[in-house]
């Protein structure tokens, strides 16, 4: 048995314990972060947090036809994306090009499969601008935005205890090259996207009043989305399947999100440390509100409003919750500044 075969054979052992006496200890686990953590956005967080009866780790199958393996990569999968308290101090500034290139090499280390025994070797794998960069690493990307809509709201999603409707969903966000213009194929996109978890109000409306006259400037943890597919080319075929992107490696959940002040994409350094160049959208959207706005639109209102979103019929979780075999939530300033230091080494 491979290395990571004997990976995923402990955890999926450990897990099926754990789901095994799941009932007998209850069936919430509030989400939570550890005290050393402070959260990125948490001058405008909305708390209490809306979604904290959803575990760190969400949950996961209870179909007895699911396996102990995929549910172990599953919760894994579901941890990772709940990364809220990566290391800020070191941001790596990254395009578009880059991330089509780490898409590449993950293909050629056989990562492109739905589930992955350990996601260990995802982190510190890529080396750009002096830096080695993965899964977790705190990046910035200049962009534009094709849309902003809400994601897996009928049903809801594991990572976020499979609940529907608005609230308790990511807000998914195409992202385009800023060298061109926002006509560009959904194909050609990399993905961001904003996590219910203590969800600023303003973040919230985002599919509302999408910028779409500015390039943004989007700050979080990478995540490879291996759940998915990427497209086939940066051009949309019959055999491309939604969502649609030119790369699995995703910012989620952002961090920061910011507007350029400048309608002129190329008068907008991403490098910029300058408040009067990259505006928090919570303080840009002030100045955009009325209905007659260009610089805005309601690039996400359809699925918002339509009547599986906006009424759910059911609500609360259909899997089962899930224990994060990593204990992400509770880790020490320690063991974070550790995994930080094998992140960020050149």
């Amino acid at each position: 048995m491979s290395l990571q075969g004997r990976r995923l054979f402990l955890l999926a052992g450990v897990l099926s314990v754990v789901w095994g006496v799941w009932p007998a200890l209850g069936q919430t686990d509030n989400f939570r972060l550890p005290a050393s953590c402070k959260l990125p956005f948490d001058a405008i967080a909305t708390k209490p947090d809306p979604a904290r009866s959803c575990g760190n780790c969400g949950v996961v199958s209870s179909d007895p036809k699911a396996t102990a393996a995929s549910n172990a990569a599953k919760v894994l999968q579901s941890e990772a994306k709940n990364n809220f308290c990566a290391d800020s101090s070191v941001v790596t500034n990254v395009d578009l090009a880059a991330l089509r290139q780490m898409q590449a090499l993950s293909k050629q280390k056989g990562w492109v499969v739905t589930d992955l025994a350990s996601r260990d070797a995802l982190r510190s794998f890529f080396k750009l601008n002096r830096q080695s960069i993965g899964e977790g690493s705190v990046v910035r990307l200049k962009a534009w935005v094709l849309n902003a809509h809400v994601s897996d709201c009928p049903s809801g999603e594991s990572v976020n205890c499979e609940t529907p409707g608005f609230a308790s969903n990511d807000i998914h966000i195409p992202l385009l090259d800023p060298t061109g213009d926002r006509t560009q194929d959904e194909c050609s996109s990399v993905t961001a996207e904003m996590s219910p978890h203590l969800r600023p109000a303003t973040w919230s409306e985002l599919d509302m009043k999408t910028p779409v006259k500015n390039v943004v400037r989007v700050t979080g943890p990478l995540f490879f989305d291996n759940a998915h597919k990427p497209c086939a080319g940066l051009k949309r075929t019959a055999q491309d399947g939604a969502p649609f992107r030119s790369s699995l490696w995703e910012i989620h959940p952002v961090y920061a999100f910011e507007v350029c002040a400048n309608t002129d994409a190329n008068g907008c350094d991403a490098n910029s440390n300058d408040p009067k160049v990259w505006i928090a959208y919570d303080k840009w959207v002030e100045t955009h509100t009325g209905s007659n706005d260009s610089a805005v639109e309601a690039t996400g209102e359809k699925l918002r409003n339509a009547t599986e979103c906006s009424h759910p019929a059911h609500t609360g979780a259909g899997g089962v919750p899930a224990q994060c075999p990593n204990n992400a939530h509770t880790k020490s300033s320690k063991d974070k500044k550790a995994t930080t230091a094998q992140a960020t080494a050149p």
